[in-house]
């Protein structure tokens, strides 16, 4: 099984994600933990003289985590966005999904996108 990734023209440089899964304790309760990484120039005033991208992980057709990172406009910032969810991905469809979107919002045009990833067993 691969990862592919997609990106968009509007990507200042390649992005990067890094996961695992983990199943801990008696009852074997598992949390999957992802790292994205990449870096984007500030572009949009959204508000205050930042832009905005949305950094989410999905699961199964459903959002599980998200952090909206505010960059300045006019700078080129890295960034490394760490999200993560309670349960075992790949109930439903295989992989979870990674999205950099621009705006707050969850329908943002996707600046980098990441389906299916697979996190490593940890």
């Amino acid at each position: 099984m691969t990862n592919e990734a997609s990106t968009t023209p509007r990507a200042a440089a390649d992005w990067t994600v890094a996961g695992v899964q983990t199943a801990t304790g008696v009852e074997g309760r598992a949390r999957v933990e992802v790292l994205v990484r990449g870096k984007y120039t500030g572009s949009v005033d959204r508000g205050s003289g930042v832009d905005q991208l949305r950094v989410a992980v999905w699961d199964d057709g459903q959002e599980k985590d998200f952090k909206v990172v505010d960059i300045p406009l006019g700078t080129t910032a890295a960034l490394s966005v760490r999200l993560g969810f309670d349960g075992l991905y790949a109930v439903v469809a295989d992989g979870i999904g990674v999205t950099v979107s621009v705006g707050s919002d969850a329908g943002g045009e996707h600046v980098f996108h990441l389906d299916p990833f697979f996190p490593a067993k940890g």
